[in-house]
């Protein structure tokens, strides 16, 4: 499976769509020990959300914003909808927290993949499937994106982009026509192949970025408002390191980052806000740990954090207000589980949550002032996670 594999990638989902207080309760081995003492709950729960690739399931949970608890909800999980060898690796929710989508792999390209639809209950959080369950899509959608009103997944086994319109009533995804837009190689000096992996919709709603880990590029598209469908910028992209895992934005859209496996680096880009094009910041990179995967960066846009696959932690970083540029905090890493993949960060900046591919368990931090993360608990969760997501 792709997911035990060190070069492949595996999606999960990074948005943070989340609120700053949550329901109370613990499913933690250790509990948590955050900053509770002043923390006044509020009535309207934070739920979180975890891919476990080999379960083919999705854990759900309620989080506590005040402790850091996830106390699983009733059901505590819900299939995937697709348990083929290959399963998921990848979701993304709606920026209304009303829908999630799971990308189902298909085994090579001469078998069709989908794209699971769930609706979000805003009460108990539990996902219920959509009638029908399923849609088809590109052939093994490793990423998936969600804005407002489309959802792309990125299909590395034909090179492509699928594109589809969301019904905002019920969430079904209805793939638009042409359905797909080819992803050829930017960097053609680099490799004459090419294999769309990560997919990221634009703060702005008006840009999706795609990585392509075989060609060492990231690709560049507008966004038709009305349609949904994609026209490449100019320039169609931008030369992006070794093995470039997903493009993540500050929350103002200004600064963008991506981590790259091969080099153990991150690179960091400005973004113009007018046709959505990147340039390298001046210092260009900065270190990481030992193959970086997925990234978050704090809601105040102060901090950001890299989880290391293979060193088993997770890289802190101050960001520079006026330049973007990520420096190391002090100290500059933390531990996590065995074999940490996916991170995520609550709307209020006061915990992370980090999945461990390793040990089927969620490290669960609490985040000071200074952006430093502190150990608070651990959940235990299903076999191999490699997604997290949280919503209010």
């Amino acid at each position: 499976m792709r997911a035990a594999l060190p070069r492949i990638v595996l999606l999960a989902l990074l948005t943070v769509i989340a609120t700053s207080c949550g329901q109370n309760g613990t499913n933690a081995t250790n509990p948590p020990s955050g900053p509770t003492a002043n923390c006044v709950r509020s009535i309207h729960p934070t739920f979180a959300y975890v891919l476990n690739d080999s379960d083919a399931t999705i854990s759900m949970y309620t989080a506590d914003s005040c402790s850091g608890a996830l106390t699983p909800t009733n059901p505590a999980t819900i299939p995937t909808g697709v348990n083929n060898g290959f399963n998921a690796e990848s979701m993304a929710i709606d920026p209304t927290g009303k829908f999630l989508y799971v990308a189902n792999l298909g085994s090579n390209a001469t078998d069709a993949a989908t794209v699971s639809m769930f609706t979000i209950n805003p009460t108990t959080g539990v996902l219920t499937a959509t009638s029908p369950a399923q849609v088809p899509t590109g052939f093994f959608p490793q990423g998936i994106a969600a804005s407002s009103n489309f959802v792309y997944t990125a299909n590395s086994d034909d090179n492509s982009v699928s594109m589809f319109t969301i019904n905002t009533s019920t969430g079904l995804l209805t793939p638009l026509s042409p359905s797909e837009t080819s992803v050829p190689p930017f960097c053609t000096s680099c490799s004459a192949f090419s294999s769309p992996d990560f997919v990221t919709v634009g703060p702005s709603g008006q840009f999706l970025y795609v990585t392509d880990q075989d060609n060492g590029s990231i690709s560049i598209f507008s966004i038709n408002s009305q349609t949904g469908a994609l026209t490449p910028t100019n320039p169609a992209g931008v030369n992006g390191g070794i093995d470039p895992w997903k493009v993540v934005f500050d929350p103002a859209g200004k600064f963008a980052y991506v981590p790259d496996e091969g080099f153990d680096k991150v690179w960091m880009y400005t973004v113009d806000a007018t046709n959505g094009t990147l340039t390298q910041n001046p210092a260009v990179v900065v270190p990481a740990g030992n193959q970086p995967a997925f990234m978050a960066v704090h809601p105040s846009g102060k901090f950001a954090y890299v989880v290391n696959r293979q060193d088993g932690t997770v890289s802190m970083y101050s960001i520079e207000a006026g330049t973007g540029t990520l420096v190391p905090n002090v100290p500059a890493t933390v531990q996590a589980g065995s074999g940490p993949f996916s991170i995520a960060l609550n709307a209020a900046g006061t915990y992370a949550y980090v999945g461990n591919q390793g040990d089927g368990t969620i490290s669960i931090y609490s985040i000071n002032a200074s952006g430093v993360l502190t150990p608070a608990g651990t959940a235990q969760t299903g076999s191999d996670p490699t997604g997290i997501a949280l919503i209010n």
